[in-house]
C-alpha cells in the first residue's frame, strides 16, 4: 500500500513550542489537563484541519505526556494522515459498524489501486462507523462522545484531576458539557475559555508567512469585486467574481462569507448579497478575507456606483486619516484603548463628535466557519481597553463612517503590530472609487 499523505503545515517543533506555551498557562491556572473543543485551537495545537468539527471533537492536553484527540470514528483516516503521532480515540455516534467481511481480499474498496497494484483506500465497513441513526423527532444523547472522552481521561489518570474546559467555545453544546462534567464527578472542573486563544493571538514568523499570503489573496478578491461592479450588474455576479478569484489565487474557503451589500441592505450588519442589480447612486459595501491554510487577512472598501456624492472626498480623507493615525500607534506595549482614542481623535477634529463605534478593529488569524476571528467574542481595539499590544499580533483595522449624516466612507485592512507601527498587509486602493 502506498504511504498515506501527510499534510502538516508547520514542522513538529512549531507545534511543540505551542503546546509548551499552553502548558505554561495551565501551570499558572493550576490545571492538570485542558480539554480543547474550539476547532481553531485544535488546529493551532496539533494541525487537524477538516470540516468534521461540526460534530463533537475534543483535544485533551495533559500537563505532561502525549495529547489525545477524541473524534467521530469515521474521521480515522483524516487523523491518521494529518496528525499521525497523536493518540486518537474514535466514537460511533450512531448504529454499530457493519462487521468486516470474512473475505476482506474480495471486498470492494473506495479508491483506485495503489502504485504497487494492491487495493488501497477505505473498505465499506470502515466508513460505516459513526453513521448517525437518529429517528425523526428524537433528541440525540451525547453518550458516545462523552463515554469516549471519559475513557481517555481514565487512561491518562486524570479523572480526579483539575480539568479546564472551554465553556465559552461555540462548539461545545451545553448538554454535552453538562453530561461530561457529570460523568467525571471527582474532577475539579474550571472554565479555561480563552487560555489557548490568548497564546495564539501573537503569530509566529511562520504563521505570518501564511497571513501575508492570505493578504495577497484578499487584495485580488477585492480588485475582482470592484472590477465586476457597475450600474445594472447583479450582486451575485460580483460575488461570483470574488469566489472565482479566491480559489484561482490559491486561497481556500474563508471562515466568514464575503460581504457584498448595496444601499438597500447596507444596514444589515452581517448580511451579504441578495437578489438584485446595482443602480446608479448606490453604495456598494465590500468586506472579505482571503484565507490560506486557515489564516485570514480581512479588508473592506466602499464603492460608489455610477457617480460620486459631493461629500465623498471629504469623508474619504477623514476615514483615511483616522486609519493611519490608529495604525501609526499600533506598537508593542501600547494599550488597545489608546489605538481607539487615536482613531476617534481624527473624527473629533473633523466635527464628528457624536459618531462612535464599539471598536476600530479586532484580532484575526486562524478561523473556521462561521468566523475569521476564531470562535467566541474577538479581542478588540475598544475604548478603555488596557490590553497591551505585542509584536506579531494581527488586527482587522477598521475605519467606519457610515450613516453619519455628513457623508459615508469605509476602509478596513489587515494590520500587523510591529516596532515601527501597524504594517498594513492589504494594499487595495484607499481612494474614492466609482464604478
Amino acid at each position: 500500500m502506498s504511504s498515506p499523505p501527510s499534510t502538516p503545515l508547520f514542522p513538529p517543533g512549531e507545534y511543540d513550542a505551542r503546546v509548551t506555551r499552553v502548558r505554561e498557562r495551565m501551570l499558572q491556572a493550576d490545571l492538570d489537563a485542558l480539554l480543547v473543543s474550539s476547532p481553531e485551537n485544535i488546529y493551532y495545537l496539533c494541525g487537524l484541519d477538516h470540516m468534521g468539527y461540526f460534530a463533537y471533537q475534543m483535544l485533551i492536553v495533559p500537563a505532561d505526556g502525549p495529547l489525545t484527540l477524541v473524534t467521530r470514528a469515521m474521521e480515522r483516516a483524516t487523523v491518521r494522515d494529518q496528525v499521525p503521532d497523536i493518540t486518537h480515540v474514535g466514537y460511533a455516534d450512531g448504529g454499530p459498524a457493519v462487521p468486516p467481511s470474512e473475505a476482506p481480499a474480495q471486498e470492494v474498496v473506495m479508491a483506485a489501486t495503489s502504485d504497487d497494484g494492491r487495493a488501497d483506500g477505505l473498505r465499506p465497513w470502515e466508513m460505516s462507523v459513526g453513521l448517525p441513526a437518529r429517528s425523526p423527532g428524537e433528541t440525540p444523547a451525547p453518550s458516545a462522545q462523552v463515554a469516549a472522552t471519559v475513557d481517555a481521561l481514565e487512561d491518562a489518570g486524570l479523572t480526579r484531576g483539575r480539568l479546564g474546559l472551554e465553556k465559552g467555545s461555540s462548539f461545545l453544546p451545553f448538554g454535552t458539557a453538562e453530561a461530561l462534567t457529570a460523568a467525571v464527578p471527582a474532577a475539579r472542573w474550571q472554565d479555561a475559555s480563552g487560555l489557548v486563544d490568548d497564546c495564539r493571538i501573537v503569530q509566529s514568523p511562520r504563521e505570518l508567512v501564511r497571513t501575508r499570503q492570505a493578504a495577497v489573496v484578499s487584495d485580488a478578491m477585492m480588485w475582482s469585486a470592484i472590477a465586476a461592479a457597475g450600474p445594472g450588474v447583479a450582486t451575485h455576479d460580483v460575488m461570483a467574481a470574488v469566489y472565482d478569484t479566491m480559489f484561482r489565487r490559491g486561497g481556500t474557503y474563508p471562515g466568514f462569507v464575503p460581504l457584498v451589500r448595496s444601499t438597500r441592505t447596507l444596514d444589515h450588519e452581517h448580511g451579504t448579497w441578495q437578489a438584485g442589480r446595482l443602480r446608479k447612486g448606490d453604495l456598494l459595501f465590500l468586506e472579505m478575507a482571503g484565507c490560506v491554510r486557515r489564516y485570514h487577512a480581512p479588508l473592506g472598501r466602499l464603492v460608489f456606483i455610477g457617480r460620486i456624492p459631493a461629500r465623498a472626498a471629504r469623508m474619504q480623507r477623514i476615514c483615511h486619516d483616522a486609519m493611519m493615525r490608529a495604525a501609526d500607534v499600533m506598537r508593542p506595549d501600547v494599550e488597545a484603548g489608546t489605538v481607539y482614542q487615536r482613531w476617534h481623535a481624527a473624527l473629533d477634529e473633523a466635527g464628528l463628535h457624536t459618531f462612535t463605534r464599539h471598536h476600530c478593529g479586532y484580532a484575526v488569524g486562524i478561523g473556521y466557519p462561521p468566523s475569521w476571528s476564531g470562535s467566541g467574542v474577538p479581542v478588540g481595539l475598544r475604548p478603555g481597553s488596557t490590553m497591551r499590544l505585542r509584536a506579531g499580533m494581527v488586527f482587522h483595522l477598521m475605519s467606519w463612517l457610515l450613516r453619519t449624516g455628513k457623508g459615508d466612507f469605509f476602509l478596513s485592512d489587515t494590520a500587523l503590530v510591529t516596532a515601527h507601527g501597524g504594517e498594513l498587509l492589504t494594499t487595495v486602493n484607499r481612494d474614492v472609487v466609482v464604478r
